[in-house]
């Protein structure tokens, strides 16, 4: 007679890589949740409760840029872009329980209630930095919207960050001629206050999570590679343009 107990269903919340919403999906997009998607039905096959939820990515300066670039708000082209994404997805019958977008009451409420709490409990800290600034745009410019020559290898034409040509890694400041992808201008240096998670704090918490046998190998692995080069604060601002101050 089998005595083994019944295994009870488990509660399975999954999402995908959030789609950026200032484009069309392309292969890569569709293979990830397609393949999440069957997933999704085996463990519902199986008789577990399996939700399955994913959104727009909708924050970003190439949003804005794309906006600008067809002459319509953000909120126009993410709303024009989210329902292309839904059709496409619909098409490919993928079985999403709810697609969603970032940019949303209750993501701003999240945000800001965790933001707040973690204030309060002085995990956020201060300080000025100093970023490169597009004096012609008047916004500051991530790594990808500068370029300009290699200072190792003096290649033209690369990244703010790294050299496809040599693999060299630098910051913007070291690059020889720089300028902006977005109008050519040579960028300045400009001071902004910042606002960083003391992630370091919580190395001994993250160190006792990892070893939950639940994980797997490989990502636990992954993940104690960053905890052994020491944890750094994470940088949670983001400049708005001034020409929108």
């Amino acid at each position: 007679m089998n005595t083994t107990a019944p295994i009870s269903p488990r509660r399975i919340l999954v999402t995908s890589a959030l789609p950026y919403a200032n484009g069309s999906l392309h292969l890569g997009h569709l293979l990830e949740h397609i393949q999440t998607d069957i997933w999704v039905r085996y463990q519902r096959m199986r008789g577990n409760e399996c939700h399955y939820v994913c959104a727009d990515d909708t924050h970003g300066t190439a949003i804005m840029l794309k906006a600008e670039e067809q002459g319509i708000s953000p909120e126009q082209l993410i709303e024009q872009v989210r329902t292309e994404h839904i059709a496409d997805f619909n098409d490919f019958l993928i079985s999403h329980d709810n697609y969603y977008s970032t940019h949303s009451d209750e993501n701003r409420n999240f945000s800001n209630s965790i933001y707040l709490k973690l204030k309060e409990r002085g995990f956020i800290a201060e300080r000025t930095i100093t970023q490169a600034f597009d004096p012609e745009k008047q916004l500051f410019l991530a790594d990808r919207y500068i370029k300009g020559s290699c200072p190792k290898c003096k290649a033209a034409d690369q990244y703010g960050d790294n050299c496809e040509a040599c693999g060299a890694t630098y910051s913007p400041v070291d690059l020889i001629d720089p300028f902006s992808t977005i109008s050519g201008a040579t960028p300045v240096e400009k001071d902004s206050l910042h606002y960083f998670f003391k992630l370091p704090e919580f190395a001994e918490f993250l160190d006792t999570w990892l070893n939950n046998k639940k994980l797997q190998p490989a990502v636990s692995n992954k993940l104690r590679e960053w905890l052994e080069a020491g944890l750094i604060e994470w940088d949670i601002s983001r400049d708005a343009p001034l020409l929108w101050l």
